[in-house]
Protein backbone atom coordinates (compact mmCIF):
# COMPACT_ATOMS: atom_id res chain seq x y z
CA UNK A 1 0.00 0.00 0.00
CA UNK A 2 1.38 3.38 -1.04
CA UNK A 3 1.33 6.26 1.42
CA UNK A 4 0.73 9.63 -0.21
CA UNK A 5 0.05 13.28 0.60
CA UNK A 6 -1.37 16.13 -1.48
CA UNK A 7 -0.04 19.69 -1.42
CA UNK A 8 -2.14 22.31 -3.22
CA UNK A 9 -3.14 25.83 -2.20
CA UNK A 10 -6.71 25.25 -3.47
CA UNK A 11 -8.87 23.07 -1.25
CA UNK A 12 -11.23 22.45 -4.17
CA UNK A 13 -8.40 20.86 -6.17
CA UNK A 14 -7.42 18.69 -3.19
CA UNK A 15 -10.99 17.47 -2.75
CA UNK A 16 -11.27 16.63 -6.45
CA UNK A 17 -7.98 14.73 -6.54
CA UNK A 18 -8.79 12.82 -3.34
CA UNK A 19 -12.12 11.80 -4.85
CA UNK A 20 -10.45 10.49 -8.01
CA UNK A 21 -7.80 8.61 -6.03
CA UNK A 22 -10.49 6.74 -4.09
CA UNK A 23 -10.73 4.52 -7.15
CA UNK A 24 -7.35 3.06 -6.14
CA UNK A 25 -7.89 2.71 -2.39
CA UNK A 26 -6.57 -0.86 -2.53
CA UNK A 27 -3.23 0.47 -3.80
CA UNK A 28 -2.89 3.94 -2.28
CA UNK A 29 -3.82 5.77 0.90
CA UNK A 30 -3.85 9.56 1.30
CA UNK A 31 -2.32 10.19 4.71
CA UNK A 32 -2.63 13.97 4.78
CA UNK A 33 -3.46 16.99 2.60
CA UNK A 34 -2.01 20.49 2.90
CA UNK A 35 -2.85 23.93 1.57
CA UNK A 36 0.10 25.36 3.53
CA UNK A 37 3.40 24.18 2.00
CA UNK A 38 5.36 24.96 5.17
CA UNK A 39 3.20 22.55 7.16
CA UNK A 40 3.74 19.95 4.43
CA UNK A 41 7.53 20.38 4.64
CA UNK A 42 7.41 19.84 8.40
CA UNK A 43 5.27 16.72 7.91
CA UNK A 44 7.63 15.25 5.30
CA UNK A 45 10.60 15.81 7.60
CA UNK A 46 8.92 13.75 10.29
CA UNK A 47 7.04 11.06 8.38
CA UNK A 48 7.68 8.44 5.75
CA UNK A 49 5.81 9.08 2.50
CA UNK A 50 6.02 7.17 -0.77
CA UNK A 51 4.34 9.65 -3.08
CA UNK A 52 3.70 13.41 -3.11
CA UNK A 53 1.06 14.96 -5.36
CA UNK A 54 2.27 18.54 -5.70
CA UNK A 55 0.80 21.68 -7.25
CA UNK A 56 3.24 24.06 -8.95
CA UNK A 57 1.79 27.57 -8.82
CA UNK A 58 1.14 28.38 -5.17
CA UNK A 59 1.27 31.84 -3.53
CA UNK A 60 3.57 31.01 -0.60
CA UNK A 61 6.12 29.16 -2.76
CA UNK A 62 5.94 27.29 -6.03
CA UNK A 63 6.33 23.53 -6.29
CA UNK A 64 9.97 23.69 -7.34
CA UNK A 65 10.87 25.97 -4.42
CA UNK A 66 9.03 23.48 -2.20
CA UNK A 67 11.29 20.63 -3.38
CA UNK A 68 14.40 22.78 -2.81
CA UNK A 69 13.77 22.35 0.93
CA UNK A 70 14.86 18.70 0.64
CA UNK A 71 18.54 18.02 0.02
CA UNK A 72 17.75 14.34 -0.46
CA UNK A 73 14.25 13.16 -1.30
CA UNK A 74 13.07 9.74 -0.18
CA UNK A 75 9.67 10.18 -1.81
CA UNK A 76 8.52 10.38 -5.43
CA UNK A 77 6.82 13.49 -6.80
CA UNK A 78 3.89 13.77 -9.18
CA UNK A 79 3.20 17.33 -10.25
CA UNK A 80 -0.52 18.04 -10.66
CA UNK A 81 -0.96 21.44 -12.28
CA UNK A 82 -3.19 23.48 -14.57
CA UNK A 83 -0.17 24.66 -16.57
CA UNK A 84 1.71 22.71 -19.23
CA UNK A 85 4.77 24.96 -19.57
CA UNK A 86 6.61 23.38 -16.63
CA UNK A 87 7.02 19.88 -18.05
CA UNK A 88 10.72 20.26 -18.91
CA UNK A 89 11.48 21.79 -15.53
CA UNK A 90 9.60 18.92 -13.86
CA UNK A 91 11.78 16.40 -15.69
CA UNK A 92 14.90 18.21 -14.48
CA UNK A 93 13.49 18.07 -10.95
CA UNK A 94 13.33 14.26 -11.29
CA UNK A 95 9.56 14.15 -11.03
CA UNK A 96 7.96 10.72 -11.24
CA UNK A 97 5.19 12.15 -13.43
CA UNK A 98 3.43 15.33 -14.54
CA UNK A 99 -0.39 15.49 -14.75
CA UNK A 100 -2.53 18.36 -15.98
CA UNK A 101 -5.65 19.44 -14.11
CA UNK A 102 -8.33 18.24 -14.15
CA UNK A 103 -6.57 14.92 -13.60
CA UNK A 104 -7.55 12.17 -16.00
CA UNK A 105 -8.51 8.97 -14.14
CA UNK A 106 -6.63 6.75 -16.58
CA UNK A 107 -3.47 8.83 -16.05
CA UNK A 108 -3.85 8.56 -12.29
CA UNK A 109 -4.34 4.81 -12.54
CA UNK A 110 -1.19 4.46 -14.64
CA UNK A 111 0.84 6.54 -12.15
CA UNK A 112 -0.39 4.58 -9.12
CA UNK A 113 0.28 1.22 -10.77
CA UNK A 114 3.77 2.24 -11.93
CA UNK A 115 4.60 3.54 -8.47
CA UNK A 116 3.42 0.32 -6.84
CA UNK A 117 5.51 -1.70 -9.26
CA UNK A 118 8.55 0.42 -8.42
CA UNK A 119 8.06 -0.02 -4.66
CA UNK A 120 7.64 -3.79 -5.01
CA UNK A 121 10.75 -4.05 -7.17
CA UNK A 122 12.76 -1.92 -4.72
CA UNK A 123 11.60 -4.07 -1.80
CA UNK A 124 12.62 -7.27 -3.57
CA UNK A 125 16.09 -5.90 -4.30
CA UNK A 126 16.38 -4.49 -0.81
CA UNK A 127 15.56 -7.74 0.96
CA UNK A 128 17.93 -10.00 -0.97
CA UNK A 129 19.57 -12.36 1.55
CA UNK A 130 17.69 -10.50 4.30
CA UNK A 131 20.20 -7.68 4.13
CA UNK A 132 19.73 -3.99 3.57
CA UNK A 133 22.06 -1.54 1.89
CA UNK A 134 23.14 1.29 4.18
CA UNK A 135 24.99 4.19 2.58
CA UNK A 136 27.93 5.58 4.53
CA UNK A 137 30.15 8.50 3.52
CA UNK A 138 32.57 6.28 1.60
CA UNK A 139 30.74 3.10 0.67
CA UNK A 140 27.64 0.94 1.01
CA UNK A 141 27.41 -1.55 3.85
CA UNK A 142 25.29 -4.69 3.68
CA UNK A 143 23.60 -5.03 7.05
CA UNK A 144 21.46 -7.83 8.45
CA UNK A 145 18.47 -6.07 10.07
CA UNK A 146 18.31 -8.74 12.78
CA UNK A 147 21.71 -7.55 14.00
CA UNK A 148 20.33 -4.08 14.79
CA UNK A 149 18.97 -3.28 18.24
CA UNK A 150 17.88 0.28 17.59
CA UNK A 151 18.48 3.37 15.47
CA UNK A 152 18.68 6.80 17.03
CA UNK A 153 18.34 10.24 15.47
CA UNK A 154 21.20 12.66 16.02
CA UNK A 155 20.20 15.73 14.04
CA UNK A 156 21.12 15.08 10.42
CA UNK A 157 22.93 11.89 11.46
CA UNK A 158 21.77 8.47 12.56
CA UNK A 159 23.28 6.15 15.17
CA UNK A 160 22.77 2.43 14.49
CA UNK A 161 23.40 0.17 17.48
CA UNK A 162 24.16 -3.51 16.87
CA UNK A 163 23.80 -6.60 19.08
CA UNK A 164 27.58 -7.19 19.09
CA UNK A 165 28.07 -3.79 20.83
CA UNK A 166 29.38 -2.18 17.65
CA UNK A 167 27.76 0.95 16.22
CA UNK A 168 27.54 2.73 12.90
CA UNK A 169 27.07 6.46 12.37
CA UNK A 170 25.72 7.60 9.02
CA UNK A 171 25.05 11.08 7.66
CA UNK A 172 21.37 10.33 7.07
CA UNK A 173 18.23 11.28 8.94
CA UNK A 174 16.34 8.66 10.94
CA UNK A 175 13.58 8.32 8.36
CA UNK A 176 16.22 7.01 5.91
CA UNK A 177 16.61 3.97 8.17
CA UNK A 178 12.85 3.81 8.74
CA UNK A 179 12.42 3.37 5.00
CA UNK A 180 15.24 0.81 4.80
CA UNK A 181 13.76 -1.28 7.60
CA UNK A 182 10.24 -1.31 6.19
CA UNK A 183 8.96 -4.87 6.06
CA UNK A 184 11.16 -6.03 8.94
CA UNK A 185 10.24 -6.23 12.63
CA UNK A 186 11.00 -2.61 13.45
CA UNK A 187 8.88 0.24 14.73
CA UNK A 188 9.42 3.96 15.14
CA UNK A 189 8.40 4.32 18.78
CA UNK A 190 9.51 7.93 19.14
CA UNK A 191 10.57 10.80 16.87
CA UNK A 192 14.16 9.94 17.74
CA UNK A 193 14.09 6.13 17.88
CA UNK A 194 13.39 3.05 15.78
CA UNK A 195 13.64 -0.22 17.66
CA UNK A 196 13.91 -3.87 16.71
CA UNK A 197 10.75 -5.35 18.24
CA UNK A 198 12.61 -8.62 18.82
CA UNK A 199 15.16 -6.74 20.98
CA UNK A 200 12.62 -5.53 23.54
CA UNK A 201 13.29 -7.10 26.93
CA UNK A 202 10.73 -5.23 29.00
CA UNK A 203 8.02 -2.57 28.61
CA UNK A 204 7.62 -0.06 31.40
CA UNK A 205 4.09 1.20 30.80
CA UNK A 206 4.11 3.51 33.82
CA UNK A 207 7.11 5.51 32.61
CA UNK A 208 6.53 4.87 28.89
CA UNK A 209 9.93 3.24 28.40
CA UNK A 210 11.30 0.26 26.54
CA UNK A 211 14.14 -1.73 28.05
CA UNK A 212 16.13 -3.42 25.32
CA UNK A 213 18.43 -6.45 25.42
CA UNK A 214 21.49 -4.19 25.88
CA UNK A 215 19.67 -2.43 28.77
CA UNK A 216 19.13 0.71 26.71
CA UNK A 217 16.14 2.76 27.86
CA UNK A 218 14.07 4.00 24.92
CA UNK A 219 11.21 6.48 25.38
CA UNK A 220 7.81 5.76 23.84
CA UNK A 221 5.96 8.72 22.39
CA UNK A 222 2.36 9.30 23.42
CA UNK A 223 1.11 8.75 19.86
CA UNK A 224 2.78 5.30 19.65
CA UNK A 225 1.75 3.89 23.03
CA UNK A 226 -1.50 2.19 22.09
CA UNK A 227 -0.16 0.63 18.92
CA UNK A 228 2.95 -0.70 20.66
CA UNK A 229 1.18 -1.97 23.80
CA UNK A 230 -1.37 -3.81 21.67
CA UNK A 231 1.42 -5.78 20.02
CA UNK A 232 2.40 -7.51 23.26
Amino acid sequence: MLNAIIVDDEQKSITSLKWDLKNFKNLLEIDQTFTDPYQAIEYLNQNKVDLLFLDIEMPAMDGFEFLDHFEERDFEVVFVTAYDQYAIKAIKANAFDYILKPADKSELEEVVKRMNHKIQKDNINEHIDEKIQVATDKNIKLVNPNSIIYCKSDGNYCHIQFKDDSALFISKKLKYMEKKLEGFQFMRVHNSYIVNLNSIKEINKKDSLLILIDDSLIPISRSKKDKLFNMF
